[in-house]
């Protein structure tokens, strides 16, 4: 496991005692309601510059885990901490520059009847109003020139349509996304799936890249125990009866 940050001491998400249930269909017919626990009492610390594997077979709440630290679904009981303070102080507003979420699919981040200068230029001026600074067209094509030399892509892929671009440069268009908006935390929902495998390691490379340029701190959620050792420096796995151990 691997981190090139020697100053990890500062805490940027502390999950403690967090527990999730959802009702699901029972019965012969599925009429009835049972509550189901999928996360139970789950605590661990996330120090800034570390990148922290989620592993665990299917519907065992690795993706339900990442949109509670994102505040897109809530939870029953327990704290989620993120930046020292509690997720539910935050406005969205603030929120929304501490964690951001990369989802599996690319193409779901991307408005297919929009350019990709069109998408990334209205994502910078998220940014600017987020930052509650008036919208700057010199800064915006500065940093994504900036942003796509990093990424290995052109500046011709600005007229493109998500449609147009391959699943490599899809993933790092989307990628840019949510860099445009700085976040300290970055989740990276099983962002390697749909890749072959020399697409899979030139995305590594650049999560590395980006993350020594932005100070990241990534959740990285795949079934690849290889990929989460290799890339992690600690790793939370996520069993079927909603426990959990932590590999160090």
């Amino acid at each position: 496991m691997k981190n090139n940050f020697q100053n990890v001491s500062e805490k940027v998400l502390v999950v403690s005692s967090l527990t999730k249930t959802y009702f699901v269909k029972s019965g012969v017919f599925q009429v009835g309601l049972q509550r189901k626990t999928i996360i139970r009492n789950l605590s661990f610390e996330l120090s800034a510059g570390t990148n922290l594997g989620i592993l665990g077979p299917s519907g065992v709440g690795k993706s339900t885990l990442a949109k509670i630290i994102c505040r897109i679904e809530d939870f029953d009981s327990g704290e989620v901490i993120v930046d020292n303070r509690d997720i539910k102080e935050y406005s969205r507003k603030e929120f929304a520059s501490k964690v951001q979420l990369l989802f599996q699919n690319p193409y779901s981040m991307l408005n297919p009847k929009l350019t990709i200068g069109f998408l990334l230029k209205e994502r910078f001026k998220q940014y600017f109003y987020l930052q509650n600074k008036p919208y700057d067209e010199n800064i915006f094509r500065d940093s994504i020139e900036e942003l796509l030399k990093l990424s290995k892509l052109s500046t011709e892929i600005l007229k493109m349509y998500p449609y147009q671009l391959s699943g490599g440069q899809r993933q790092r268009v989307a990628t840019i996304t949510v860099l445009c908006l700085y976040p300290k935390i970055l989740i990276l929902d099983e962002p390697l799936s749909a890749l072959d495998i020399s697409l899979q390691a030139q995305m590594l490379n650049f999560f590395y890249e980006i993350k020594e340029k932005f100070n990241l701190t990534y959740i990285f959620i795949t079934h690849d125990r290889d990929l989460a050792e290799y890339f992690c420096d600690k790793i939370l796995y996520l069993h079927e009866d909603g426990e959990y151990e932590i590999f160090e």
